[in-house]
Order: structure tokens, then sequence, then C-alpha cells
């Protein structure tokens, strides 16, 4: 986030002063060259207020002195926010003839001005055309390369942008031009910024300080200090940081320069959150951003504001605005990325254009380096100019097989990005926009459409028993079917995983027969020699004025899907038709929420939650929010639970409470923190219970603590091996642990809890268990505490400590030992490989 904001007001700070020799009006050139300096070193209204009072001797000034003064009017657009405008008179301006030195500034201007409006076809265009006016005005070479390195970052190039901005130093270091200096430190300090070598980048921020004070450029000089502002909140300097924002922020303030403004506010408010002081000033900074931010789209600045609302939301204790704020950046990086993608597409536009010029005037010098040879040698005039006609009509044909496979790529990329890659139907995103269009028509002329959703019969035993090729084969055939019974008369494409999604101008029972005609055509499927099987379900749902939206319409397919699949599969049910005792018939599912909700919980466990007539919750408060946010009438089963009491009275009576509604022939969901089988009690004895007594039960898996610690560790369990065990369990029962292989132990903060009933760490237990351990471990081995990470905003906790500082440190009750392997892997004594097995002497 700090590199995009950086980059947008970045955009104007690059904004180059005109310095051009005094022509033409001797006696307004010292008032013209004032109005230069107060361009860059006061405030933008100073310069403007002169140039006003020049409006009425405008005919006493030559045609580059009215340029000049132009372009300074031009920069205080630029600087004032008013960009549209500044474009515009950019575009007229560089219609003109005028110096070079002032093209080069004037296009290099014009395509910072460009960028900040995303006008980037435009920006990338003007700044291909100052790359070339550069040999013809050399001195302004490294303002260009600054340009041309910031515009490179946008795209992703930050190795070009890199090398564009070490180029542009080394031609004005150890010159006297002292703001070329200054500037050419910011391009070099963006680009490493935003290659992420944040130390190298706060080394040359401090240079561009000294740099830009001395040359008296205040908005470059506050730049600098923004920038090291920000790289010391990044390392978590929070005081420094705070210091150094506040004094960008008045400096930028004192130069009129708001972009720069809100940013160095943005900083400002981040180092509060992180200190923990003055939420309602940081609260009225963020907000006061937002909306700045989005007045003008900048859809990645709104983000960035939005998840340090989330962040201070949090700090709070807001769980439930913390998701709104969450929800809001992530809508905005969405709209972000397309802006990215739109960069992207401009840049390779110019690439290809410039390719192109390039390829023609090597052409021209080509056909000029003939002309002369045939002054030189008139003999071979005829040989060389037949050898001409060839390089002309091989370069002709190779711009046209240029062309031709750009354009054959270009039309490749599209199909690629709107099919899916294995059965080339529609993907997801195409359906959905497609569909859209012809659910409106259809809507407008009165016709009936109908949505139907369906995928295979249990294709993870698919996948399982025969392999991931055959269940590949599968949908690619599936795929190939659906196409030839829709034929054109619908929209069908692949959902995502073995589902698939068609809409189409047809009526429930019309519906239902072309799915008939599609089980008609589904046939066994051979791969490797394997011969696989399988069947189909579906959900059907004609348009109605309950249904209301695409959406709705879509969603009530799938619950109709749902009760397919509950009916028995290898069939269609429609939404219109009243459940049956099969499908409508009560059970319990129990799923896990995964550690982070918001990324770990799976669609299947989202399905079940919403479509349960009683859900019940075990999980932490951001989740339990998250699952209230989908079910308001879901139960929370942790006011079971109380300091002191027995936690196995407290599993009884989640059991009875789970059960009560089970044996009532309801439909129930339990959720449960993180996997709801690893080190939970509850949820294998209410699934053991229901089957005993003839229910249907079963549970969906989720990530568990343990999943996301081998992610967040970087271990590989297979590598030594792992013994995981409860703490408790560990202490009790004379567990030997396996040293030379990875040792968790779960719940450490109560190890020793006999009782069940302690929710927090005992030192007597922690230090029975250290001695435990040191009958294996040394003291000073180094042990790991772990916690997962359970909101986007947080980072796991990975605490290394020595093994006998074990009782001092801090717990929560989820906390886990990490032990690592001690010393080397021992082969058995006298063992070797006979027959490709172990055989010991």
């Amino acid at each position: 986030m700090g590199h995009w904001m950086g980059r947008r007001w970045s955009v104007l700070l690059l904004l180059a002063l005109l310095a051009a020799p005094a022509t033409g009006n001797e006696a307004l050139e010292p008032e013209l060259r004032e109005i230069e300096r107060l361009n860059f070193a006061e405030h933008w209204r100073e310069s403007d207020e002169r140039i006003q009072a020049l409006a009425d001797r405008l005919d006493e000034l030559t045609p580059t002195q009215r340029q000049r003064l132009e372009y300074v009017r031009l920069r205080n657009l630029g600087i004032a926010g008013r960009l549209e405008e500044a474009v515009e008179g950019f575009a007229e301006l560089l219609r003109e003839e005028m110096p070079p030195s002032l093209k080069v500034k004037a296009f290099a201007t014009g395509s910072s001005v460009a960028a900040n409006l995303e006008d980037w076809t435009t920006a990338f265009t003007w700044l291909g055309e100052a790359l070339a006016y550069v040999t013809e005005a050399p001195d302004d070479a490294a303002r260009v390369l600054g340009m041309a390195s910031y515009l490179h970052s946008l795209v992703g190039e930050t190795g070009k942008a890199r090398e564009l901005a070490l180029r542009g130093l080394a031609m004005v270091e150890g010159g006297d031009d002292r703001r070329a200096v200054c500037h050419a430190l910011s391009d070099l300090a963006l680009a490493e910024e935003l290659a992420e070598n944040h130390a190298e980048s706060g080394r040359i921020r401090r240079r561009q300080m000294e740099a830009c004070d001395a040359a008296g450029d205040r908005i470059y000089a506050a730049n600098a200090r923004y920038g090291v502002g920000k790289m010391l909140a990044a390392q978590g300097k929070t005081d420094e940081a705070l210091s150094w924002a506040m004094q960008s922020l008045a400096e930028f303030e004192a130069a009129g320069f708001e972009a720069g403004a809100w940013s160095a506010r943005l900083v400002l408010a981040e180092c509060l959150i992180a200190s923990g002081r003055e939420f309602d000033h940081a609260h009225d900074l963020l907000a006061g951003a937002l909306r700045y931010y989005r007045a003008r789209n900048s859809q990645m600045a709104v983000a960035e504001s939005e998840r340090k609302l989330a962040e201070l939301a949090e700090r709070r204790g807001d769980p439930v605005q913390a998701v709104r704020h969450l929800k809001a950046a992530a809508a905005a990086s969405e709209a972000a990325e397309r802006a990215a993608r739109e960069r992207q597409l401009a840049y390779l536009q110019v690439e290809f254009d410039t390719r192109v010029k390039e390829q023609q005037i090597a052409l021209l010098e080509a056909e000029k380096e003939l002309a002369a040879l045939q002054v030189t040698a008139t003999r071979r005039w005829q040989w060389l100019l037949a050898a001409g006609l060839v390089a002309l009509l091989a370069t002709a044909l190779l711009l046209v097989l240029l062309l031709r496979r750009s354009f054959q790529e270009r039309r490749r990329y599209r199909l690629e990005s709107q099919h899916d890659s294995l059965t080339g139907l529609l993907n997801y995103q195409q359906v959905r926009q497609r569909g859209q269009e012809a659910f409106e028509r259809a809507r407008r002329l009165g016709r009936p459409f109908s949505a139907i959703v369906l995928d295979i019969d249990w294709f993870k035993e698919v996948n399982d028993r025969y392999g991931h090729a055959a269940g590949d084969e599968a949908l690619r055939a599936l795929g190939g079917w659906i196409a030839d019974v829709v034929d054109g008369r619908g929209i069908a494409g692949r959902s995502g995983g073995d589902e698939f999604t068609i809409l189409l101008e047809a009526t429930e029972e019309e519906a239902g027969e072309l799915l008939d005609r599609l089980r008609a055509r589904i046939d066994a499927v051979n791969v490797f020699g394997q011969t696989v099987r399988f069947s189909i379900s579906a959900g059907v749902c004609q348009d109605s004025e309950a249904t209301g939206t695409l959406e709705h319409l879509v969603h009530e397919a799938d619950q109709s899907l749902y009760r397919a699949k509950y009916a028995g599969r290898d069939r269609t049910v429609r939404a219109s038709e009243p459940p049956s005792g099969r499908d409508g018939g009560g059970g319990l599912v129990v799923v896990g929420s995964g550690i982070e909700f918001g990324r770990h919980i799976s669609e299947r466990c989202l399905s079940e939650i919403r479509e349960a007539q009683v859900v019940f919750c075990l999980t932490d408060p951001f989740s339990l929010a998250m699952v209230q946010g989908l079910r308001p009438d879901a139960v929370n089963l942790g006011a079971y639970y109380a300091e002191g009491k027995d936690r196995r009275v407290t599993y009884r009576e989640i059991d009875e409470a789970i059960m009560a509604p089970v044996r009532a022939g309801k439909r129930v969901c339990a959720v449960f923190y993180g996997h709801p089988g690893v080190f939970a009690d509850v949820p294998h004895a209410v699934i053991r219970k229901a089957r005993a007594e003839g229910i249907r039960a079963r549970m969906e898996p989720g990530i568990s603590a343990e999943a996301c610690l081998y992610a967040d560790l970087g271990i590989d369990p297979g590598r030594r091996g792992v013994h995981s065990m409860e703490a408790t369990h560990f202490l009790y029962y004379g567990r030997v642990p396996d040293t030379a292989g990875l040792v968790l132990l779960w719940q450490v903060a109560l190890a020793g809890d006999l009782t069940c009933s302690r929710f927090h760490a005992d030192r007597e237990g922690l230090q029975a268990l250290v001695d435990r351990l040191l009958q294996w471990y040394p003291p000073g081995h180094e042990v790991i505490l772990y916690e997962a990470a359970r909101l986007p905003i947080e980072a796991p906790r990975i605490e290394r400590v020595a093994l006998r500082d074990l009782p001092d440190a801090h717990y929560e009750e989820y906390t886990t030992l990490v032990i690592p392997p001690l010393g080397d892997l021992q082969p058995l004594e006298d063992a070797d490989l006979a027959g490709g097995r172990v055989v010991a002497g």
C-alpha cells in the first residue's frame, strides 16, 4: 500500500521544472524566471498568481516564453489535482513547435499527469516520445529516465525500473544541478522501495533529503521525509516514524501538495494504531483519507485505508466492524487489480507499436545505406538494389507474420481467459456475465428462464480410486457432452471442481428434458486401461418473482442439487417440487472452520451452515461473528464453558445440546474451530451417538493448527517424522519422545491439569513438563512456542526460547510447543539393504 500511495503522489512529484536560457523579451525574462523558481520552491498558488498577473501582457512574450509560461500553468493544474484539464492542455502544447529541451519536459510531465489520471495509453505513448527526443536534449535525459523508471514499476518491471533510475542518477551525480540530483535520488529510492529493498531505500531517502533541502525543493524534501517515515513504520519503529510523518505532513501542506499530505496522514494513522494511542485521531485521519481517495477513484489507496480501519476496529474489540472494513478492502483491491491489468495492456500495446516503429526505422536506415553504396560502387548498383528489395520484402513479410501472430495470440489469450482449460466450456466469470445479459433479456421479453447446477456423484471417490487423470478425463468428457446437448441454445460453463452451470431460456420441464438427454449421452471413460463409470445429480430452478436476481436463481438451483444429493444422487430435483421424505430428512454434519475463517472455510462447509435447520458453533470470537453473520440463529456452544468447571462436564452438556435437535429429526450443522476431528472430544462423540441411533452423520474436514504449523515454520513432517501428543498426556503417561524427529506438544498451557477445569497456564505444571523433557534434551535446547494466525491481518506467533525458560514464557490456551530434532538420524547397527528391505545382522 505504501508503495502505491507513494506512486500516486510521486507521479506529481515528477513534474519537472523548466530551466531554459533566457530568450525573447528581456524585460519580462526576470519575471518569467521567478515564476519558474516559485513553481518548485513555494506553494503552487504563488506562481499561479504571478501567471495571472501577466495575463494582459502575453502578447509581449515570444512564442517560446509563452510556451514556458503555459508549461508552468499546466504543472500547477497537475499539482492542484485538476488532472483532466492538465492532460488536455499538454496535448495542445505538444502539438506546437518548441525547443527540444522544453519538448522533453512537456512530454515527461504530461506522461506523469496522464499516469495519475490512469490514462495509461497516453502516459506510455508520451514517455516513448520523450525518449526519442533525449538525444537532442541530453541535459534532461535523467528526468526522462526517472519517469520511465516509475512507469515500468507500475507494470511490474521492477528490475528495469531500478536500472533506469540508476542510469538517471549516474548522469547527474557530480554535476552542479542539485535539483537534478534530488529528483534522481527520489526516482532510485522509489524503485528500491517497489523492489522491497527497504534498507537500501531508507539509505537513499536520507541522501535525497540532504540534496532536496540544499536545492530548496520543498515537495521533494517532504517526499524524502515521508519515505523515511514509511520505512521506519514498516520496521516497527513507531515513535521515530511518527516524527517523520508529522514533518512531511507539515511540509506537504505548506507546499499545497494535497496528495502527499494525505499519504503522510495515512502513515501517521498507522503509527498511532501500532502504538495503541489516540485511536479517535487515527480514525478521523483514516476516514478523511477514505473520502479523499474514493473521490479520486484511487482503489488501491481505498483498499489500504479500509484495511487500516479494520485493524483499528480489531484493536478496539469490534470484530463486526473489522469484517465490514475487510470486505470493503477486498472489493477495492479487486478494482485496483483491474486497473493494473489495464496498465499492463497499455504498456504491451505501446511496446508493440514501438517495436513496429523500430523495425520501420531500421528499414529506412537500410535504404539510406543502400543509397550511399550506390554513390561509391555504381557497378554493383543493380545487385544492391535487388538485395535491398529482397530485404524490404522480407521485412514486410516479417511484419505481416508478426502482426498475424500477434492477432492470433491475442485471440488465443482472450479465448483462454473466457474458457475453462480442461472442459472447453465457459469459465465461472463468463457464465455469470453472459448469463446476466440473457437473464435480463428473457425478463424483458417475458420468456421463461431456468438455471441448472449439476455435478458428478462421488467425484472424490473417482479421484481416490482411479487417480486424478481419471477425474480429469471424466470432467473433460462430461464437458463435451454438455456442449453437445446445449448446442448453442443456452450458456454452459464449469463453475469449479466437478460442478457445472447451465443457463437457458426454457421452463423447468424443458430443462429436465435436456438433462435426460445429457444422461443418455453419459458413458464410461477409459483411462490407462481402467473403465470409469459415473453418474450426475442436478438441481433446476425456473425464474419467478420470488427469485428476483440471477444470483438468487442459481442459488435455488444449487440448493435443489443438494436435495438431489440427499435423495440418493443420480437424479434431478426441481426447485418447484416439495421436499420428499428422503431429501428433506434430518441428520448431522460436523464441519471445520479452519484457523482463519475467511481463508480456510470451504464452500461445502458454508453451504452446510446456510442450509441446516439448526447451527451450533464452538470457535474463536471472530469466526463466531462470521458464522452468525450467515446464520444469526447460530447457537454459541462457548457459553457452556466456565472458569473452574470440569471440561468433561461441559463436553457432555454440549453433546446433549447437539443431539437434542438431531434426535428430533432436524438437519443439524455443528461448526468447530480448525479441523473438527483433531484434539476434539465432542465432534467424534456426537457422530458416534448419531450413527449408533441410525441417524445419518458425517464430518467435513477443516484446516488444523498442525497444518498451519507446517506451513508457517517451513517443516516437512516426512523428513524426520513427527511425534504429536497432548502435553498432559505426555506428562502423566510416561511417553518417551522421539528426539531424532520433530515433537509437538499441544495445549501446553494446560500441562498437568487433571481436573480439566483450568483455562490458563500454571507455572508448576510447566516446570514439571520442563523437568521431564530435560531427561532427553539439554537445558539450552531451542524450542518454539507457536500460535497460528486467526485473522488475515495477524501474523503467526513463532517465539524461539531455550527449554529451561519455558515456565516464564507467555501462553494462550491454544499455544503449541514445537521441539526440533536433537542430533542426526542413526541407522540400525549392522544393517544393509537386501532385496529392497532392511536386514539386520
